[in-house]
């Protein structure tokens, strides 16, 4: 049975966190929420409650994402995480995630300075290079619930529109989340707790994402790409000093 606690209430603030971000940016569920529920639940308590959550945010976000995503950029991507994803949710069962973390780190705050200092492609990706990012992409879902920092970079360093970017990274997080929890799913790590608390944490972390909808509204495509960029180097800030 769930004790409504000051746990409990931590977490649906780190939920509704989780949630602002991923409605404004389509992507930081797991960013807002999973490095303080971690701290209640561990890590795979906490990357499993917010994998739950997210199957009402994809619902909720997937209109968006088939009207406004280009299909010949997010299928590939979501497929080559697809793909790998089993391999991230091993080593989250099986190994310690620090080494990983500090990986990860070093790689999103390179490439995020390269992107902040005003890089882009100037011509539209290759196909490996697509498939090479979805493969890390699902690697980092699997074992961290934090797919998000590589293929944001990458849709970030494209020529589309904030908007159109949202719509991309939310298509790709639509196949990539719920292909994480199917995977630690049949990996028998997803107990009958954990699916209470992911039942509880779930109503303020979707209202959440309804306002960070709508605050997306209001937002230059200025603000989007700065606050995108600030949101992936503070994960790998974090990542490498925790």
């Amino acid at each position: 049975m769930i004790e409504f606690d000051a746990n409990l209430l931590a977490a649906a603030g780190f939920m509704i966190l989780g949630g602002l971000l991923r409605g404004f940016l389509g992507f930081g569920g797991s960013m807002g929420a999973v490095p303080g529920l971690s701290l209640i639940y561990g890590p795979l308590g906490a990357v499993s409650i917010v994998l739950l959550a997210d199957i009402g945010a994809v619902l909720q976000l997937l209109r968006t994402a088939v009207r406004q995503s280009d299909k010949r950029v997010v299928a590939p991507l979501a497929l080559a995480s697809v793909l790998t994803t089993p391999l991230g949710a091993w080593l989250l069962i099986n190994i310690d995630p620090h080494d990983m973390q500090r990986a990860i780190a070093v790689t999103v705050l390179g490439f995020a300075a390269i992107l902040a200092v005003g890089w882009r492609y100037q011509r539209p990706p290759t196909l490996p290079v697509v498939v090479g990012v979805g493969v890390v992409g699902g690697v980092l879902s699997g074992g961290a619930g934090m797919g998000a920092p590589p293929a944001v970079l990458f849709l970030l360093s494209g020529p589309h529109d904030h908007a159109a970017v949202r719509a991309n990274i939310i298509g790709y997080l639509a196949v990539a989340n719920m292909t994480a929890l199917a995977t630690i799913w049949l990996n028998g790590a997803l107990s009958t707790e954990i699916l209470w608390r992911a039942i509880v944490l779930a109503p303020p972390y979707l209202a959440a994402i309804w306002a960070g909808g709508h605050l997306f509204r209001f937002a230059s495509e200025g603000v989007f790409r700065y606050l995108a960029l600030a949101a992936v180097a503070l994960v790998g800030i974090a990542a490498l000093l925790f």
